[in-house]
């Protein structure tokens, strides 16, 4: 299966950048590498061509994989001489010495030059060998067009976002509850367990879930855990034991197993819990985890979920328990998901493409993740006949006779053939990841950027295609959405566990990624060049890791705590760097860092690092630093050097150099904390190409600042983000003459009131926390008026003493989703028809100092969820019940019918009923 185009994407660029004058190349050569560049694209096309078709003869496969091997070595040897003309320093000494520099250098650069002549000599006889073989084989060298600008499909998130929605879901969620729920001919006290089994696919995970949240408001104590094929005992049980006690152990990780499941079991002995294990693989990992499950005769529920019928038996036969099987989908229910994915609703497909739309539903076999993939597949092609004939016949046997783990790979791979070229390297990267892995958006975004997927050199430009890729892949139903924002963008993702078998083993073929689960493993099966590593076990091994070749590695991905880091100088062209929770890296591990002078991104956060190497200038390439929560406590001088610097990631403690202004190139900085960097706060107004700016406040002598701070700030015209975290009033905020034309959040630190340039003019504004002293009708106005206003956070210490009356106008507020106010004295009313898409209000007070509970809650139309936060010192019990009771009866009221959490604070400080009295008979008897 050949499929993606090793190093094309960002070769040919470099091919064309050699063309300029800026390298010098004599006539002959820049002659070769036309020819080169041209022959190289021609491969390319045949290359993805190639990679659409799911069978291929054994000699095309070979070609293939000669060509992508080739284009490493290819991009490699330029990589290495522009790396090296470009550093050659411009500047040089004057005199003897300077002299001396000047010619030692142009010999080095006419030796460079020389060196990539008779590299590139050879590299021709190589790709005139491979065309020859290209016209030998008749591969058909037809290009893809790719997809326009995309944006995630409502529809799919609809599915994820609520699974109570899903498709054929109230029937087993039904039969499991009354299972887990009904005692039967067993005491109901005794702990049930229901493991549900099932192939890969079927939604054994989502149906679990659904469960889980049905029932666990009705246990004192819940966990849900991932368990999967290579389970972290220690990492699970935490788990467990900070999910069932709502506590954030510190250090838990260090924790004996022995003393997490004591801790486990002692909390455990007298609460009634639900506990969910999914994705059990071997029945030693259920022996593990039930040692933490107490039997304390209080009616506590397990479910596990598996693939496996003995596992299953497995887990049941130790407590009172009963396998559940996964049924496939009904045919109705699988018309139903089929349709409603393709054409948003159950009816709407074609006449004449009914028949054929049976056929295929018929080889899904009822599997919802193989009805979804194809569904998402057929969604995004025309819809003709041809189109659905041709998935249908490429399906082969799919799963109408075999239900199995192989059949679902055949499925999964012709949506995975359906990828054009571009998204099939991006979904192979997703291997790089484990099990269960909640992989962050941007941080895969930026990944696919500096491994050269996402062609282009504009650094705006080329996260808006990541964007498109990554929503492209949801929609494709290749990757799952994991928490989705109000603004509906998926945050992070998950890899369903088949598709990441699928592409583990497509990119261990291709030789695109190698995934290393245990360095034990026998080396023998390594590939002879290594291109991407990725280490997911902290097992010792390192004279095996050693014994590696890995001159040719372009990233490379270590675990936390691990002690495997070889020396860097074995990394030569080294891309990217990811040593994030790795508390065994220290400074001396990276003391050759500064040779890896091809390093687009270096990831140090959560390690032990306490400087960085004073030559860290060198790297003039990095494009991303990451160094949070290091011991790092100044910047080198030399990192102003750093020209190409986009995204700078370090705590508010941190010193900048001086020079730090000139860097230009920044479009993120976060935290810079103005105590430390007094003197960077004039030139911060140099840094035009913001796009996120952090900055921390922590003293009260930066007045003395206020203006030249207001001053650079008003320079950030591009400012998207803008945070601002004040220990101290922050005034000076009220008084910018900002041009925030492209501000999309800002939170800022407290003010006394609302600050005149927060009005209609932001058109882009949709997240906004800030703090003040007063809150008046004029600013309730002012802030309904934000034409993209989306979440509203709000800390108030004073409101008028009249009611603020939100909704006066019908404008007012009309995409705002989320509102949360904080104040003592609540005194607000919602109007009718007031925030129209409101669906989340969190709302927190003082009893004793507020008026009323009428709030108008029964007004939010949309409202689907409120939180309550009522703070019961100083007041009665009767007032506090009253405050209690009103609210629901308001939340009751609502047409929406929202859930209304009240929860209440500080209850022990409340003034009981015999305590009221005596208070009263002494203020009577003062009288």
């Amino acid at each position: 299966m050949e499929i993606v185009t090793g190093a094309m994407g960002s070769l040919l660029p470099k091919l064309a950048a050699l063309l300029t004058d800026e390298y010098k190349l004599h006539r002959g050569l820049r002659g070769q590498i036309m020819f080169l560049k041209a022959e190289l694209e021609s491969m390319q096309l045949a290359l993805e061509r190639v990679s659409e078709a799911p069978v291929i003869e054994k000699q095309v496969r070979i070609w293939a994989r000669d060509v992508r091997e080739l284009s490493y070595d290819i991009e490699d040897s330029i990589a290495e001489f522009m790396v090296h003309i470009d550093t050659n320093p411009s500047a040089k000494p004057h005199g003897f010495t300077g002299f001396i520099h000047r010619s030692l250098s142009l010999l080095t650069t006419a030796n460079l030059r020389h060196k990539i002549a008779t590299d590139i000599t050879g590299i021709m006889a190589l790709v005139s060998e491979l065309a020859s073989r290209r016209d030998r084989y008749k591969i058909d060298n037809d290009c893809f067009i790719g997809p326009a600008t995309t944006t995630i499909d409502l529809r799919l998130i609809g599915i994820y976002k609520d699974t109570m929605k899903l498709v054929g879901i109230s029937g087993p969620q039904e039969e499991l509850v009354k299972l887990l729920m009904d005692p039967g001919t067993t005491s109901r006290h005794r702990v049930k367990v229901i493991s549900i089994v099932g192939v890969g696919g079927l939604g054994k995970t989502t149906l679990a879930n659904a469960v889980y949240q049905q029932l666990r408001g009705q246990f004192q104590c819940h966990a849900f855990v991932s368990v999967s094929l290579n389970p972290d005992f220690r990492k699970i049980l935490s788990s467990i034991l900070r999910q069932v006690t709502g506590e954030d152990y510190v250090a838990i990780e260090t924790w004996d197993v022995m003393e997490i499941i004591n801790k486990t079991r002692l909390f455990l002995v007298d609460k009634r819990y639900i506990v969910i294990l999914d994705d059990i693989w071997d029945k030693s990992a259920w022996k593990h985890i039930k040692c933490a499950l107490v039997d304390n005769n209080c009616g506590s529920r397990i479910i596990t979920t598996s693939r496996l019928l003995d596992v299953a038996a497995s887990c049941c036969s130790e407590f009172d328990g009963s396998i559940y099987n996964v049924k496939p989908l009904s045919h109705y229910n699988s018309k139903k998901l089929f349709y409603e994915r393709i054409f948003g609703c159950e009816d709407g497909c074609h006449p004449e493409l009914k028949e054929i739309s049976e056929n295929i539903l018929k080889k899904c076999g009822g599997v919802p993740l193989a009805i979804n993939t194809i569904a998402s597949l057929l969604a995004s092609k025309p819809q003709t006949i041809t189109q659905w004939c041709s998935v249908l016949n490429s399906i082969g046997t799919g799963l109408d006779k075999s239900p199995s783990v192989e059949n679902m790979r055949k499925i999964l791979s012709i949506s995975y053939y359906g990828l054009p070229s571009h998204l099939k390297a991006c979904l192979l990267y997703l291997s790089i990841f484990p099990e269960d892995y909640h992989i962050l958006r941007d941080q895969l975004i930026r990944r696919w950027i500096y491994e050269g997927f996402i062609p282009g050199d504009d650094v705006g430009t080329l996260y808006e295609h990541g964007e498109n890729y990554f929503n492209e892949l949801i929609n494709r139903s290749m990757i799952q959405p994991e928490y989705i924002d109000i603004h509906c963008r998926v945050l992070a993702c998950r890899v369903h566990d088949m598709v990441l078998d699928l592409i583990t083993s497509l990119s261990c073929e291709e030789n695109f990624i190698t995934v290393v689960r245990n360095i034990q493993q026998s080396t023998m099966s390594m590939p002879n060049k290594i291109h991407r590593l990725a280490l997911q076990s902290c097992a010792s091994g390192n004279a095996k890791l050693k014994a590696l070749n890995l001159s040719h590695l372009r990233s490379l991905v270590f675990p936390p705590a691990t002690k495997l880091l070889p020396t860097l100088p074995c990394f030569p062209i080294l891309r990217l760097l990811d040593l994030e929770g790795c508390q065994d890296i220290g400074s001396h591990k990276i003391d050759g860092l500064v040779n890896l002078f091809h390093l687009r991104c270096l990831i140090l956060k959560d390690t032990n690092v306490t400087k960085l190497p004073k030559n860290i200038g060198n790297l003039r390439y990095l494009q991303i630093l990451d160094i949070r929560n290091t011991s790092i406590r100044e910047l080198p001088p030399t990192i102003v050097q750093l020209r190409n610097l986009i995204q700078l990631h370090i705590d508010k403690f941190v010193t900048l150099p001086v020079g730090f202004g000139n860097m230009n190139s920044l479009q993120l900085l976060s935290y810079i904390g103005i105590s430390k960097s007094p003197q960077f706060i004039e030139k911060l107004g140099h840094l035009t190409e913001l796009r996120m700016l952090h900055i921390s406040i922590t003293d009260t002598w930066y007045k003395s600042y206020e203006t030249p701070l207001s001053n650079s700030l008003c320079k950030l015209e591009k400012l998207d983000e803008f945070c601002i975290d004040a220990r101290v009033p922050v005034e000076f905020l009220s008084d910018l003459a900002w041009s925030l034309q492209h501000l999309n959040s800002f939170s800022g630190g407290r003010l006394s009131s609302l600050p005149k340039w927060i009005n209609s003019s932001l058109l882009c504004l949709s997240t906004l926390d800030m703090t003040l002293n007063i809150l008046m009708q004029e600013d309730v106005q002012n802030l309904g008026s934000l034409p993209v206003l989306l979440s509203l956070v709000l800390s108030v210490f004073k409101m008028e003493q009249q009611n603020l009356v939100f909704g006066n106008n019908y404008d007012e507020f009309q995409c705002l989703v989320k509102f949360s106010l904080a104040s003592d004295a609540m005194r607000l009313v919602f109007s009718q028809q007031a925030m129209p898409r409101l669906e989340d209000l969190d709302l927190a007070f003082r009893v004793k100092d507020t008026e009323h509970y009428d709030f108008g809650l029964e007004n939010l139309s949309s409202l689907k969820h409120a939180t309550i936060r009522i703070d019961c010192g100083g007041s009665s019990v009767y007032h506090v019940d009253d405050a209690d009771t009103t609210l629901r009866k308001a939340t009751f009221a609502n047409p929406n019918h929202p859930r209304l959490d009240v929860i209440r604070h500080f209850e022990d400080a409340m003034i009981r009923d015999n305590d009221l009295h005596v208070h009263d008979e002494a203020q009577e008897e003062e009288g």
